[in-house]
């Protein structure tokens, strides 16, 4: 009886010494604030010194057993390092999200420890109760395979902040593999190998004891733990959110704790088995074809699209006479707006002389937002006008960009710096998009350019064959729309094009290399159009246009240079400057409205006087809009912006968090299925 009162008295001081350091810490957190914030002061005391009472709680519990504790870590050796690999991944992630460090998200690093460790114990118990070599064989693969998804994972997690995707798989083949490699130094690749070999070198398996416990009754155990942990752990979520909003008032609170779990959630995934997931089937893909069918507007989904200030009917956009014979499409790869220095004063105005000298100088917007990444999506948005990119929708019966100015007559010129056969873009790409001139890495090799990378050419040689190009067609009075499609920003490394004497002293310096990669582009830039001038290509029947294919992934040091959190999401503002001797027909662009690359073609045809398809869902961004947006999709979620409100809509809940999130989704979807049609 005494010692159970013991007990008692020390986990009271505990929660009271508990209670002392977490208030004291809060107060530190919300001190100066006016008016103070009482509720979430009690909340985030209360919150934290739970957290410490569930791992004090496992702190006994190991204590306790302290004696069985030796033998098993001997036994398990394998399942331990796994754990140990997945809790400092969970770590970084808990990093890389700026998630609380509260109760809940130190119990779903809890679930995900043991959802990680799951398969790799249960081949160790298999091979305890059956010791022979196959069994040996299936727990040292088991083990690597989940030692290796983690490592992998958490690459990738760094790069987008987000697991593995299947989009991984459908753009993984040799060339891409190849530019990987070209990317990667030496001391990288090194540290690589060194880590898979100490993996296969913590591989130890002791001689298997003859007193085995009961086999079935462990693995009831194992897997009823399992579902309790997730259980409590999705449950403890849902039960805080509400608690949050309906106990303690903190209204605001349940937004922020609503992306919160999102984002907790993501801290308890088995890594191994979502690498097989998304490695054998599109678990990415939000709609199948059956599911879009169904998929038509309502009255009240008509209405709160409205309310978002998206056409529905579209308007029709109006037709002028052509202001322009040449549109030049500059694409960079992976360049967000805040790469620009004008934007970002984390960027040295070093390293963009040339682009902060375009924005200030020509029409540009400010909030233009990426619709899609990767890259094929980003082009998808771009050249059609349209959210999701879809192989299963047959091609050539789809709206384009190139298409349309084809079918005036216009030439249609596509340039990439990568191979033709990476992602099988040369069937791919025409028949996708619709360009009836196709360019690739092979194709400069004929023309006599070296020195390619793994990717591809660098953006010096994309910019020569481009004025060569257009040196041709202005000798001709060919008319066309050219887009060249530049490499040289990609992840996870930069090329920085320049020796070290060649860059300024605060580029040069800096700890990021995304600084001295920016500064490449930039000056490449100038090179281009210095050149066009000199070369008599500036002129007012020629427009260009600098854009990017997408934002950077969210990840690496992406996270570090761009500071607002909103600017770090899947979707995020890239570049767009138009530059042209001729500026008059761009002077209804409105510099600070909100517009993303499906509204890119409409506009672009719009200036060449032609018909825009009805199926584009973008609008033209030099006619008036009452309410200007920027729409996004990445990852079966919808990203929306406007002066008026901004939500991330997750497409597949079953019941969405308010009726324009619902409709959103329907008019997404409802689009989609029109293609199908």
């Amino acid at each position: 009886m005494g010692k159970e009162i013991n007990k008692k008295h020390g986990w009271l001081l505990f929660v009271l010494l508990a209670c002392i350091v977490e208030g004291v810490i809060a107060w530190q957190t919300f001190a100066g604030s006016d008016p103070f914030p009482v509720n979430e002061f009690c909340f985030q005391i209360f919150d934290h010194v739970l957290r410490e009472c569930l791992l004090a709680g496992i702190a006994c519990l190991l204590y306790y057993r302290r004696k069985r504790v030796p033998d098993r870590i001997l036994r398990y050796v394998p399942v331990i390092v796994v754990g140990l690999l997945y809790l400092a991944d969970s770590f970084f992630m808990i990093n890389q999200l700026s998630l609380d460090k509260g109760l809940q998200t130190t119990l779903s690093v809890l679930a995900g420890i043991n959802n990680n460790i799951f398969l790799v114990l249960l081949a160790a118990m298999c091979y305890h109760k059956y010791p022979n070599l196959l069994m040996k064989g299936v727990y040292f693969f088991v083990y690597v395979f989940s030692a290796l998804s983690i490592v992998f994972d958490a690459f990738y997690f760094w790069q987008t902040s987000m697991h593995v995707e299947s989009v991984l798989f459908q753009n993984l083949n040799i060339y891409a593999v190849k530019g990987i490699f070209a990317t990667m130094s030496n001391t990288l690749i090194a540290g690589i190998i060194i880590s898979v070999l100490v993996i296969l070198l913590l591989f130890y398996v002791p001689k298997p004891q003859r007193r085995k416990p009961n086999f079935a009754w462990s693995l009831l155990c194992v897997a009823m733990f399992t579902m309790a942990l997730n259980l409590t752990d999705r449950l403890l979520g849902y039960a805080g959110m509400y608690g949050v909003e309906n106990l303690i008032g903190m209204y605001v609170e349940v937004e922020n704790e609503k992306t919160r779990m999102n984002y907790r959630n993501m801290l308890s995934v088995p890594i191994n088995v979502n690498f097989v997931g998304k490695a054998l089937f599109d678990t990415d893909k939000i709609a199948g074809r059956q599911h879009v069918e169904q998929r038509e507007l309502t009255a009240k989904d008509k209405t709160r699209i409205t309310e978002l200030g998206i056409d529905y009917p579209k308007a029709r956009i109006a037709k002028i006479e052509p202001q322009y014979d040449r549109v030049v499409l500059l694409i960079l790869e992976s360049m967000h707006r805040d790469y620009i220095n004008y934007y970002n004063s984390n960027i040295p105005e070093e390293a963009t002389p040339f682009l902060n000298s375009l924005v200030i100088k020509y029409p540009h917007l400010n909030r233009y937002y990426s619709s899609a990444v990767p890259t094929t999506q980003g082009l998808n948005a771009t050249f059609r006008s349209h959210l999701i990119m879809d192989k299963d929708i047959p091609g050539k019966s789809t709206p384009s960009l190139f298409r349309s100015v084809q079918a005036a007559g216009m030439r249609g010129i596509f340039m990439n710096a990568s191979s033709q056969y990476y992602a099988n873009e040369l069937r791919e790409y025409p028949e996708q998009f619709g360009m009836s001139e196709y360019y690739a890495k092979e194709y400069l090799e004929k023309q006599g350019y070296t020195g390619a990378s793994g990717w591809g050419f660098h953006n010096d040689v994309m910019y020569a064959e481009t004025l060569k190009m257009l040196e041709r067609a202005k000798a001709k009075n060919d008319r066309l729309v050219m887009v060249t499609k530049t490499l040289d920003m990609h992840q996870p490394y930069p090329y920085t094009g320049l020796s070290w004497n060649e860059m300024p002293e605060k580029v040069r310096s800096n700890t990021n290399v995304t600084v001295r990669g920016v500064y490449w582009v930039d000056q490449t830039l100038q090179h281009f159009f210095k050149e066009a001038e000199k070369r008599g290509l500036m002129d007012d029947r020629t427009l260009f246009v600098i854009t990017s294919d997408h934002n950077p992934h969210s990840g690496g040091e992406y996270t570090k240079l761009v500071t607002k959190a909103d600017d770090k999401q899947s979707i995020a503002p890239i570049p767009l400057i138009f530059i042209s001797k001729k500026l008059a027909p761009l002077n209804a662009l409105a510099t600070n409205e909100y517009a993303s690359q499906i509204d890119l073609a409409p506009t672009l045809l719009y200036l060449l006087g032609l018909d825009v398809p009805e199926l584009f869902m973008g609008r033209n961004l030099l006619q008036h809009s009452d309410i200007p947006y920027a729409l996004g999709y990445f990852g079966g979620k919808a990203y929306y912006w406007s002066d008026e409100r901004h939500f991330v809509d997750q497409m597949d809940k079953p019941v969405p968090d308010s009726e324009c999130e619902d409709a959103l989704t329907n008019y997404i979807l409802h689009y989609y299925g029109l293609w199908h049609k």
